[in-house]
Order: structure tokens, then C-alpha cells, then sequence
């Protein structure tokens, strides 16, 4: 009678409603009438594609030019997987909190605090708190670098402002934190859905124009692959796809629907991956025809930066070169929209304060500070930190948040001693097996890139004379 019993799947969990009073002719008698708001699972994928598609995409060129294209194109397909595997990791906490606490619309903070305890959700805080500034500190200090670009492109190089050091990451964190400080929420948002399609189209021009002046051939010459090199822009390919933030909500619009949020998930971040991909194969091969490029990547792996050889006009045409400057700029701003509202919340969850009303507007000024000056003042000691900050963002905060908690979480509520009901089949195959390579991924990041960072590998070879 009930296909649920036979699939073991319900439809939805819940529906959203709308309730709407109706006034009869008279105006007096007033009926109530609710509206099923059924969520739409291309609404539900767009959101987690807008979320994954940020200025994150600006380093991955400069991540992958040392390995060279077929490599880092194999390893985003990696990182491809086990990003997509953990949005699903959560999706499924999510749907099993859900069924728990009969409560909708609960965030990821919120996750980690109800599964893992005061103690380690205390390391989720302080992973995202970290990924989140990290994030905050490349994008106002290449928001700074691109704008100082523009006004050396428009003549006033040199005459008062750019002498002043740290003028254009001031004037952009200050811009941006002021239009969302005065902003009203329905305002900025429109804004920056206009600034978002921009993001597209600007992609698109991007494409389309440095796919006539890529060489092709160099892109996917043998003596341009060193797939020994790929390891170390792992942070960068795991930090670009990042949208698991987002995907509580899609579990809510999408009414704890398994399948609608499966399929949401894996479209959503299909397209990004593509997307990078083609935007990764036309900036390098835009530049590998470049004399010396091979050699120059390879020596200085994380400081050579195509995007910004063909912002400087340097390959590629002029055309091109505008086309990057806009796409890189909008994306900067959508971005930095997007944590700075994530900042807020975080910060007021853990302060105790309210998200809106009296409360919120008295410590508004003091939450928007919290939130833009540390970055800022990062930048300005630092201009040139954007490819460092989002780095270790990656290595040690994507894969903190993102790669070592969800599998955590969800191996206690399968097989843990503690028995809860379980709310949803499980949304990712292999059972143990997927959980174990998860963590192994994270794992091996996370102690090779310390290890890195620290100076070890570099010490060993030192006293070996390797």
C-alpha cells in the first residue's frame, strides 16, 4: 500500500507552508489559506553552484601551474569527489537531526555542537573561525591589490593615493563593509544577485576570449606535466570548492527529501567543477607559450601568478586582460559578501547576541569590526598574503571542517555506542569504507602539508644532502 516500506524512503519529511489570510467581499469574515512551497531541486543545485563558484577560483591557476594541467585536472576531479561526498555527509546529519529534534533549518555550527560535544565541536568553531578569516584576508588584500591595479591602468599611479602603502585594501574592505553595514538585507541582496550574474558573464567572456589566444598544444604537452607537483595545490582545489555552509538549507527547501538533495548536491557542485576546469585550461594556456614559463612555475610554484600576468595585459590581449580584472573584482565582492554575513552569525551564536532587533543594532558596529578589522589590518601587514592565506585555509581549515568532522559525525551516529534513530538510508555508498578514505584524504593533507609548512621536508633534505 505504501511504497515507503518497501524503499525505506519517504518523500519529504515536512512541507513548507505559507499561510495567507483571505478578506471576503464584505471585508469583514477573513479565511486562511496555505500554499505548499515545494523547493525546487534546480533552485536547491543553483544555490550550492552560486555558493561554490567565489574568488576562491582566482588561485587555482597559480595552485596547479607547477603541476600543469592534466595533473591538477585529475586532482580537482579528487577534490571534486570527496567535496561532493561531504556535502552529502552532512546532508544526511542534517535529515537524522531533523527527524531527532523535529526542528528545521538547523546550521553546520549547530551540527558539530549537538553530535560531537563541547570538546571537539570546539574544534569545528575554531577550524571555521579560521577558514573563515583566513578567507577574509586573501580577498581584502587581492580586493586591494586589483584596486590599485585599476587606478595604475587609469593614470593616477604614482600621484597621491597609491602612495599611500595599504590605500586599496583600506578603500575596500571600507566599501564593502560600509554597503552592507547601511544596507538594508532585501537591498543587498538584489545587489548582489545583479553582481553574481555579472560573475557568470564575465566567466563566460573569460572562456569564450581566452579560449581563441589558448595555446592548446603547450596546455597539453608532456614536458608541461609534473604530476609530482600536484600535491601541493590540494588546499587550493579542496578551499575552491567549498559550499557546505549551504547545505542545511537545501535540506530544508527541499523538505528532508533524500533523493531532491542527492541529486542537488551532486549537480550543484558538477557544474563548478566543470566550470573550473575550463577556466583553468584557458589562464595557463594563456601563459604556458610564455618563454621560460615551464621553468618559472616549477622554481617558484605559489608565486607565479597567471591571472594576474593577464590582468597586466602582459598575454592574452587587452580584451582579455578587462574581462579577468571584472570577473576577478566581482567575484572578490560576492565573496566577501558571503563570509562577512557568515562572520556575523558565528560571531553572534557564540557571543550570546541576538541576530536582529535592539540587541543586534546596539552591538552592530562592534560585530562588523570583529568581523573586517583583523583581516584588514592581516592585509596590511601583508599585501601580497592572498595565495598564503587561502592556502592554509585550505590545508588545515577546509580540511578540519570539512573533511575530518562530517565522517566523524556521522560513524558515531551509524556505529556508535550511543543508539539514535536514524532518520535516512545512508547518502553516500561503500558504508566504512567511504568514511575511512575520507579521513585518510584529510588526514595525509593535513600532516603533509604541516609538515611543509613547518620546514621539515626541508630540514630531512638538508641533513640527508638530497
Amino acid at each position: 500500500v505504501f511504497p515507503e516500506l518497501t524503499s525505506g524512503e519517504v518523500p519529504r519529511m515536512f512541507s513548507n507552508l505559507e499561510y495567507k489570510k483571505k478578506e471576503e467581499e464584505n471585508g469583514m469574515a477573513k479565511a486562511v489559506s496555505a500554499t505548499h512551497l515545494a523547493g525546487s531541486t534546480l533552485s536547491a543545485a543553483a544555490l550550492v553552484t552560486g555558493t561554490t563558484v567565489g574568488a576562491g577560483v582566482l588561485a587555482l591557476p597559480t595552485a596547479t601551474a607547477a603541476a600543469g594541467f592534466l595533473p591538477s585536472s585529475a586532482a580537482l576531479g579528487v577534490a571534486w569527489w570527496y567535496m561532493t561526498m561531504s556535502g552529502l555527509f552532512i546532508a544526511e546529519l542534517s535529515i537524522n537531526r531533523m527527524g531527532n529534534t523535529g526542528r528545521p533549518g538547523q546550521g553546520i555550527l549547530d551540527l558539530y555542537k549537538n553530535s560531537l560535544g563541547s570538546n571537539l565541536s570546539s574544534v569545528g568553531s575554531a577550524a571555521y573561525f579560521f577558514l573563515h578569516y583566513a578567507i577574509m584576508v586573501a580577498y581584502i588584500a587581492q580586493g586591494g591589490a586589483n584596486y590599485d591595479a585599476f587606478l595604475a591602468s587609469a593614470g593616477a599611479a604614482g600621484e597621491s593615493l597609491p602612495i599611500i602603502p595599504g590605500i586599496g585594501q583600506i578603500l575596500f574592505a571600507l566599501g564593502c563593509g560600509s554597503a552592507i553595514y547601511l544596507g538594508k538585507p532585501s537591498v543587498i541582496e538584489k545587489a548582489n544577485n545583479v553582481l553574481v550574474a555579472g560573475v557568470m558573464a564575465t566567466f563566460l567572456g573569460v572562456t569564450a576570449i581566452g579560449a581563441q589566444t589558448c595555446d592548446f598544444e603547450a596546455l597539453v604537452n608532456p614536458i608541461n606535466q609534473n604530476p609530482e607537483e600536484v600535491v601541493d595545490a590540494f588546499p587550493i582545489l579542496f578551499l575552491s570548492m567549498v559550499y557546505q555552509n549551504v547545505v542545511p538549507t537545501v535540506v530544508n527547501t527541499l523538505e528532508g527529501d533524500r533523493h531532491k538533495i542527492t541529486t542537488a548536491i551532486i549537480a550543484g557542485t558538477t557544474v563548478p567543477f566543470l566550470m573550473f576546469l575550463a577556466w583553468n585550461g584557458v589562464i595557463l594556456g594563456n601563459v604556458m607559450g610564455a618563454e621560460g614559463f615551464s621553468d618559472a612555475a616549477t622554481a617558484t610554484a605559489g608565486d607565479f601568478n597567471p591571472v594576474a600576468l593577464l590582468q597586466r595585459g602582459e598575454h592574452g590581449g587587452p580584451l582579455l586582460k578587462t574581462l579577468v580584472g571584472v570577473f576577478s573584482e566581482l567575484a572578490l565582492i560576492t565573496s566577501l559578501t558571503g563570509f562577512v554575513y557568515g562572520l556575523l552569525d558565528a560571531l553572534t551564536d557564540v557571543a550570546g547576541l541576538p541576530s536582529k532587533g535592539p540587541g543586534y543594532e546596539k552591538w552592530k558596529p562592534a560585530l562588523f569590526a570583529g568581523v573586517l578589522v583583523p583581516p584588514l589590518a592581516l592585509s596590511l601587514g601583508n599585501p601580497d598574503i592572498f595565495y598564503n592565506a587561502l592556502d592554509y585555509g585550505g590545508a588545515f581549515g577546509v580540511s578540519t571542517l570539512f573533511l575530518v568532522l562530517p565522517p566523524l559525525m556521522v560513524w558515531k551516529e551509524r556505529y556508535g555506542d550511543e543508539q539514535k534513530p536514524i532518520m535516512t538510508k545512508p547518502m553516500v555508498p561503500l558504508g566504512k569504507i567511504s568514511l575511512g578514505s575520507m579521513w585518510k584524504a584529510a588526514g595525509t593533507l593535513i600532516v603533509e602539508q604541516g609538515a611543509e609548512k613547518l620546514g621539515v621536508f626541508e630540514f630531512i633534505s638538508e641533513k640527508l644532502h638530497l
